[in-house]
């Protein structure tokens, strides 16, 4: 019985020994290929460029190249992944930006109290960093390890066009499942933390480097009772305070048919209305050649 029990252990240790260092996760996999079109389309220029930054609401809101033809400014849509987190975010596009350029964070609304390393940047660094995965104590190791492992167990990839740009095209129809219409969850209220602390950061070495950065919220399935929330009203009186913001929550609520597969991912109605919104929003700021 004990050599039994010393054989399993024996054989899950290496198990997870190989998978830690070995496994090529399918699912980040993806997000690499993204991460490497957009970091390759944002070289095409020496001149000033626009990044729109966020998770996949990102991807299928802002026709980016569209945006690029009518402002004749380049424009890279970098959206990737909310699983990230912001902190992941912000440091790709650090390495992106240069003086005269211009971003728009557009951040689902979880990424301001989730971590802003978050459990597909722990994925991300086993494969691709091994050395950042020092910023994770040692819950969080055996949280993320185990979460990532159950997922990529189950990963399918979807398939959508992808424009030069970096954005997702030609999503059409609906097929929000029943289990996914419902609100998004919110805590009791904001309070700052080392997300927003990033955040500020951010945006303060970007203001000594000529980098004008402004913040806009996600498009998403409108629900009134969002109307009541005290989480986004917080949210938003900080924003405003700290921040050069673009419009209100309650503008990119959208309605089911604009809704694709999630509450925050539009279809091509959904893109259309919000890719034109900004578009007038630019254009209403001047702030495009």
């Amino acid at each position: 019985m004990t050599l039994f029990f010393l054989s399993s252990i024996t054989i899950l240790l290496l198990v997870g020994i190989s998978y830690f260092f070995f496994y090529q996760s399918k699912g980040i996999m993806r997000i690499e290929h993204l991460l490497e079109l957009k970091r390759e389309y944002a070289k095409k220029t020496t001149g000033p460029k626009r990044l729109i930054v966020g998770g996949s609401d990102v991807l299928y809101s802002f026709d980016t190249d569209r945006i690029e033809q009518e402002t004749k400014q380049l424009t890279v849509n970098f959206g990737v992944n909310v699983g990230l987190g912001m902190g992941f975010l912000l440091d790709e596009v650090k390495q992106q930006i240069q003086p005269g350029d211009e971003v728009i964070l557009c951040f689902a609304y979880s990424m301001y109290f989730k971590p802003a390393y978050n459990i597909f940047a722990y994925e991300y660094y086993r494969m691709f960093d091994k050395r950042k995965l020092v910023r994770f104590n040692w819950k969080q190791h055996i949280y993320f390890l185990l979460s990532n492992f159950k997922l990529n167990m189950t990963y399918k990839q979807k398939q959508f066009d992808i424009s030069e740009s970096g954005a997702y095209i030609n999503v059409s129809g609906e097929c929000l499942a029943d289990r996914k219409n419902k609100p998004l969850y919110f805590p009791a209220n904001f309070v700052e933390t080392e997300v927003t602390l990033l955040l500020e950061n951010f945006c303060e070495m970007c203001k000594k480097q000529d980098i004008r950065v402004r913040l806009t919220y996600p498009s998403t399935l409108g629900f009134n009772t969002y109307n009541k929330i005290t989480y986004i009203k917080q949210l938003t009186t900080y924003l405003e305070e700290n921040f050069d913001v673009i419009g209100k929550p309650a503008d990119y609520f959208v309605s089911h048919e604009a809704i694709y597969n999630s509450v925050y991912h539009v279809n091509m109605i959904g893109q259309l209305e919000r890719t034109e919104r900004l578009l007038t929003e630019l254009k209403e700021e001047s702030s495009y050649v």
